[in-house]
């Protein structure tokens, strides 16, 4: 029964990798930014900048006034009139001009802001990939204990028929053998939960495996050379700019809001004959052109002004702490790359080799009763315990790599 259900085990998580289409991270990262439903939707704050750029594009309205008149033509015959006007505000002060660069800034800043949603967008895809990857190989590396384990109990099985061993080492190897299956079937769970995240991040294109390499590999920069790139690419610092600019563009406009107006207005009249035998008139046309100057007592009150200056002090602090805290998180991100490749480089040298050795020669020990199973166990632990801190070690490394990545604004 044991055997059976150790080897449905291996066959069920065989026949899944097998019939799985393996997914690329290069492939893998172009579905994230093309099919991502959140970045999808993110991006529509962009279309919604543009449409209002569009709007701030227009002009001020002319205002087309229609008047009739009638100075008791009926009764007294003093005639009737109508009267059409036109009148325009014409933009000496520049508020369109002004108006659009805000716009202007402001479709900048989204776009900036959605870039750097896409960078953390694509660190958070990165993440998922190499939890889905450790998962995989914790699971390669469990099934292959787990058929170890089973042979050493059938062998056990044997053994205790023969009278070699006792029934405590007998049942404590089959023991052994259905643990190592239950953390298997727990594996390969949490893996396919893995992959449906992946999934996700693909905007529900079907995940069903991954490619078996984990590319980490890089060619690192130095650390100045990490902090200047960071300056020059990262959207978030371009968008801490953009909004300094955008404060200096809102003062502009409401400079330009309290400058000088003035309204032109022309007026055409059409007067019917008067008929009254006191003052009789002839029928006749009327033109009228004239200014309005609007009288801004609100100019006085200088609180819109003070609030603008102020948000432009406060835009550029805010652009010096973003300038800090980029450096602050390129210098952190490449410290930690660097720790990470070298716990990594340690497990590519002999400790991998020496714990699988290790594990070797214990089991032959036990099959020829040289060494007990305790010592067996022990050294099966260990090599676990070392393969799966080598798995974390790579996982670290590709991780921070995708950090140093998001924290410079470029690729390696």
């Amino acid at each position: 029964m044991m055997k059976k259900t150790i080897s449905s085990a291996a066959l069920v998580l065989a026949a899944f990798l097998a019939a799985a289409q393996p997914m690329t991270y290069e492939r893998y990262g172009k579905l994230v930014a093309e099919k991502n439903a959140l970045y999808l939707a993110e991006k529509y704050n962009i279309d919604k900048a543009t449409a209002s750029l569009q709007a701030a594009r227009v002009f001020n309205d002319p205002e087309l006034s229609v008047s009739y008149g009638n100075n008791q033509d009926w009764d007294l015959q003093m005639g009737q009139s109508v009267e059409v006007g036109l009148s325009i505000n014409p933009d000496f002060a520049g508020v369109r001009k002004a108006r659009i660069a805000v716009a202007g800034n402001e479709k900048d800043i989204t776009e900036a802001s959605v870039s750097a949603y896409l960078s953390n967008l694509k660190l958070e895809a990165a993440e998922a990939w190499a939890e889905a990857w450790r998962l995989r190989e914790i699971c390669s590396l469990v099934e292959e204990s787990a058929a170890d384990m089973m042979q050493i109990a059938k062998s056990d099985s044997l053994r205790l028929s023969l009278g070699d061993i006792g029934s405590a080492d007998a049942l404590q190897s089959r023991l052994e053998a259905r643990t190592l299956n239950g953390t298997l079937l727990t594996q390969q769970a949490d893996y396919r939960n893995a992959l449906a995240v992946l999934s996700l991040f693909c905007g529900g294109e079907p995940v069903d495996a991954i490619e078996n390499d984990l590319p980490y590999r890089i060619t690192l920069p130095s650390e100045s050379e990490i902090c200047s790139l960071a300056e020059s690419n990262r959207a978030d610092l371009k968008a801490a700019l953009l909004s300094k600019t955008l404060s200096e563009n809102n003062l502009k406009l409401v400079q330009a809001s309290r400058s000088f107006e003035m309204g032109i207005d022309l007026g055409y009249s059409y007067n019917t004959e008067v008929r009254n035998e006191i003052a009789p008139a002839p029928r006749f046309n009327g033109l009228t052109v004239g200014i309005s100057i609007p009288l801004k007592f609100s100019s006085f009150n200088k609180g819109e002004l003070n609030a603008a200056r102020a948000e432009i002090r406060q835009s550029e602090k805010y652009l010096e702490a973003a300038r800090l805290q980029v450096r602050s998180e390129a210098a952190q991100a490449y410290n930690s790359l660097l720790a990470a490749i070298s716990v990594r480089d340690q497990y590519t040298g002999s400790i991998l080799a020496d714990a699988k050795s290790i594990l070797r020669g214990r089991r032959e020990g036990y099959l020829r009763g040289e060494s007990s199973l305790v010592e067996l166990l022990s050294a099966q632990q260990t090599y676990l315990d070392v393969m799966q801190a080598y798995i974390e070690a790579c996982c670290s490394c590709f991780v921070c790599k995708a950090r140093l990545e998001q924290a410079s604004g470029c690729s390696f």
